[in-house]
């Protein structure tokens, strides 16, 4: 018995083929079966005869980092069929930090209804997994917090001491399970960005 079957939609299935009307058969939330499904047996069926069916969307540029925290449905992001959040970008995001209240100005998003009650990235991560997102995430590390997490006053440069405290963290967030690096060098907190070549 299948977990769900939609039927009848017109299936784009993202490698540039033409659409083909088929049914999709999904069991333990992953699809099993594509085919003619009119005698299957399923716990939920979908009508999708009038919609197109398709591999869900990404959005690469998403600052979805603390409101994850606050309401994990991303109903904004599901509602448009995106499905992966890319968050971290333009060098805001909400890991690493050192004390919170420096920090919050440059996490989009940002309400003291959620405690931020970590530091590290693998801190940071492990609260947006046990928030339990309806999106798949993927995280950047957000130069500007790497300098707020480093330098006192932004308003002169890194030195070459505080940029290799910024290379340590951007490592140990790389090990944390971070799939790169963001800047935003229009945006960065102070120009944070252009401290580190």
């Amino acid at each position: 018995m299948l977990d769900l079957v939609i039927h009848g939609g017109a299936i784009a299935n993202g490698t540039g083929s033409p659409r083909f009307k088929a049914d999709v058969g999904i069991e333990n939330g992953v699809i099993v079966v594509i085919g003619n499904l009119a005698d299957a047996i399923s716990a939920h069926k979908l009508d999708a005869a009038e919609s197109i069916v398709a591999p869900g969307f990404i959005d690469i540029h998403s600052h979805s980092d603390f409101t994850l925290l606050v309401d994990s449905r991303a109903q904004s992001s599901i509602s448009q069929g995106v499905t992966t959040e890319l968050i971290g970008n333009c060098g805001h995001g909400c890991a690493p930090i050192t004390e919170p209240d420096r920090f919050t100005g440059n996490i989009y998003g940002y309400t003291p209804e959620v405690e931020i009650d970590w530091e590290t990235m693998a801190e940071y991560l492990d609260k947006l997994e046990a928030a339990r997102p309806a999106v798949n995430v993927a995280t950047l590390v957000p130069n500007g917090n790497l300098r707020l997490a480093v330098v006192d006053e932004l308003d002169r440069p890194s030195t070459p001491q505080e940029v290799s405290t910024m290379w340590r963290l951007l490592e140990e967030s790389f090990e944390a399970g971070a799939f790169g690096y963001s800047t935003g060098l229009e945006s960065d907190v102070e120009s944070a960005c252009s401290e580190v070549e």
